[in-house]
């Protein structure tokens, strides 16, 4: 996809104004520019009240933040950033073109639990604080005073999307994979799907997707006009994405739902070629991988059955057929697959539970990716 950037940076009616002549000599035009910066003047941000989160308020109400605007000396547009800090960590709350910003409770609980390390379900002091800037030019900004309040979090349910593409063979919506949040609030989500279906499609050929709030038409989707890619997607009349002639069949794709502009957020996509189950079985003996396979309609990848035998029964999940990148550990159990343990990037050995004959299941629609061991 060509991106087309129109320059917009043009500063309006500065003050101070003088005048010249317009390249005709005919018309006096205002020359303009700011105050000396030791003039310019921060907004000041109004108090905010303690923020109760809980699960009857958490999708359904909002916090507004109110300040005052600042100066540089003339009317220009200024553009205001709010930060959220607690823990000795800060995060971007959001920007605004007017003296106000509204965010939802559910994106304030999940900002202050993700990136501000607050515990959900517990109560934390919060501080806010704004900085202004001339919209489109690199002038010094000015920064507010801090305001501190309570917030009392809330521990939020991951919410979930959902990907169609021809790599279900045929944009099959009812049956569209569903991919979860990384955790709740963090409007990040994750999938690693098999993007060309095994081979059953010819990169360069129609390879498109998108990506859906539900598995229908009738909600909210996207293509590359709603989502922007970080990679550049081939032109096509029906905005699908796509990863062009030389696409790898797996890819991590990873959506971060933020309104920026005219996009709703963005989405990433990591090609990988393979991945793998390697070790202590009669299918491996820790020399050879044994491939897990995509199931689109289970939503699930599946290696085996693979034997164990000996009482040694060690084994690992690995990327591209490579010791640089493995998942492992699995010992915390999933709170939402049933049978299912958490794999852990870098993770030591698993082990089966005994001897025997085993298909293992990876769920990775889920972060961290689960592992189900099946006995036979």
């Amino acid at each position: 996809m060509k991106y087309t950037k129109i320059a917009s940076a043009v500063l309006a009616a500065l003050c101070l104004f003088a005048c010249t002549k317009d390249p005709y000599g005919t018309t006096d035009i205002p020359k303009v520019s700011l105050s000396e910066a030791s003039a310019f003047v921060a907004p000041e941000l109004k108090p905010v009240g303690d923020v109760i989160v809980d699960a009857n308020n958490n999708n359904v109400e909002a916090v507004t933040f109110n300040w005052t605007p600042a100066s540089f000396g003339a009317p220009v547009q200024v553009a205001y950033s709010l930060y959220l800090s607690a823990n000795g960590k800060t995060a971007l709350a959001g920007t605004s073109f007017s003296t106000s910003y509204t965010i939802a409770k559910s994106d304030l609980n999940g900002l202050v639990t993700n990136s501000l390390g607050v515990t959900p379900n517990d109560k934390a002091q919060v501080s806010a604080y704004l900085t202004a800037a001339v919209s489109g030019t690199t002038v010094q900004s000015v920064q507010s005073q801090s305001v501190s309040f309570n917030v009392q979090t809330y521990k939020a349910n991951i919410r979930s999307l959902f990907i169609c593409g021809q790599f279900e063979n045929g944009w099959d919506v009812a049956a569209a994979p569903e991919f979860w949040e990384t955790d709740g609030g963090t409007n990040t989500y994750k999938i690693l799907i098999d993007y060309l279906a095994g081979g059953t499609i010819t990169p360069g050929e129609d390879q498109g997707f998108k990506i859906l709030t539900q598995r229908a038409w009738s909600g909210d989707y996207w293509g590359y006009d709603g989502l922007k890619p970080a990679w550049e997607v081939p032109e096509n009349n029906d905005k699908n994405f796509q990863m062009g002639a030389s696409a790898k069949n797996l890819y991590l794709v990873t959506v971060t739902l933020a309104k920026s502009g005219d996009y709703a957020g963005t989405i990433s996509a990591e090609g990988i070629d393979a991945l793998s189950l390697i070790g202590n079985f009669e299918e491996s003996g820790w020399s050879k991988d044994v491939d897990l396979v995509y199931d689109y309609k289970e939503n699930v990848w599946t290696a085996g059955p693979v034997t164990f035998s000996g009482g040694n029964n060690g084994f690992l999940i690995r990327y591209n057929h490579a010791w640089d990148r493995k998942l492992g550990t699995a010992t915390k159990a999933s709170d939402y697959v049933s049978g299912g343990f958490e794999l852990v990037e870098g993770g030591a050995d698993m082990n089966v539970p005994g001897d025997g004959t085993y298909m293992m299941k990876i769920y990775a629609n889920r972060t961290p990716f689960v592992i189900v061991m099946e006995k036979q």
